[in-house]
């Protein structure tokens, strides 16, 4: 696994705050662009995102 994989996933949601706006641009699924924003998250050991049913936002880490 690449230490940028999910980045390119991350700044669509950043730019777009919507999964799906994001998966589109990037012609994949909601669900593949989550997963990889995940693993991003994971690895990083920090949350970039606020995720609510109705909205995403960056958290501090995120912005920076």
């Amino acid at each position: 696994m690449s230490n940028w994989e999910g980045v390119t996933e991350f700044v669509a949601v950043a730019e777009s705050t919507s999964f799906t706006t994001a998966a589109r641009k990037l012609s994949t699924s909601v669900a593949q662009v989550s997963r990889r924003v995940a693993q991003l998250e994971q690895r990083l050991a920090v949350k970039l995102l606020h995720r609510t049913t109705r909205k995403v936002t960056l958290t501090e880490a995120g912005q920076l």
